[in-house]
């Protein structure tokens, strides 16, 4: 099978797809034959990359969508249905950084606005997409999670124990569902170059050359193949994971 050939025939959701992974990774599915359903908030951005998809040979429709409304999350499943059919693969990449600082520090909104995004999203992503994907007879959901939700960081604490209820939510789920032939996996990127990430850092990513074991932070192009895989039949033994994609964030320190 050709990677042009990966998800042929198949439907697939992606969150948070105007920009960054989410932008790359629906990209990479429609090359993969993939019909493909965004949804973000910045409707200007995510229609812009569904018709690059048409213009490209591909099918793509976008809906502005706020994840952390079940409603929208809902209707974005029901595009699907109605649009191509069925969902077969949902990619819940919507999320937010939020505030940073010591907790002290940190307002109950900013944690409100974190964990309704990151956490909430997802949850309401999920409750949504697993009927669809029990009347297709099975399929695979990816959640985004991060190299942060395995390890803690001063200063970040809300967006840490954010990604951490990712990990979980992604673990415990997968067990519910498995014998319903669907799969559900995580993808921890490390520090990749985004709007996110430029944003947070002002635009310069050179700080994270020192912390890396690669010594530099990814690109979208190195992210979007892993959840490509996990879409695909290639990972259909492999439910309940976490795939890290972090140039070795999470395999120790580089002391020289």
């Amino acid at each position: 099978m050709t990677q042009s050939q990966l998800l042929e025939n198949k439907v697939a959701i992606i969150t948070g797809a105007s920009s960054g992974i989410g932008e790359t990774t629906a990209i990479a599915f429609a090359k993969a034959g993939a019909s493909v359903v965004l949804g973000a908030r910045r409707q200007e951005k995510g229609e812009a990359v569904a018709q690059r998809i048409r213009d490209n040979g591909g099918r793509a429709v976008f809906l502005k969508t706020d994840v952390t409304d079940a409603t929208q999350a809902q209707a974005l499943v029901d595009l699907a249905v109605s649009k191509f059919g069925g969902l077969d693969i949902a990619f819940n990449n919507a999320g937010t950084d939020g505030q940073s600082g010591h907790i002290v520090d940190i307002e109950s909104e900013a944690y409100d606005t974190i964990f309704d995004t990151n956490v909430r999203g997802v949850w309401n992503a999920l409750r949504a997409q697993i009927p669809a994907l029990r009347k297709r007879g099975g399929g695979s959901i990816i959640n985004t999670s991060s190299v942060l939700g395995t390890r803690g960081v001063a200063g970040m604490s809300t967006y840490v124990a954010s990604k951490f209820a990712v990990e979980g939510l992604t673990k415990s789920v997968s067990l519910e569902v498995a014998k319903d032939n669907i799969r559900i996996n995580a993808v921890a990127p490390g520090p990749i170059i985004t709007p996110l990430l430029e944003n947070a850092t002002g635009g310069n990513t050179d700080g994270f050359n020192g912390i890396v074991p690669q010594g530099r932070p990814g690109t979208t192009d190195e992210v979007a193949p892993s959840v490509l895989f996990l879409a695909s039949d290639q990972a259909s033994y492999i439910t309940g994971h976490s795939l890290t994609v972090g140039g070795g964030a999470t395999a120790g320190f580089v002391t020289s």
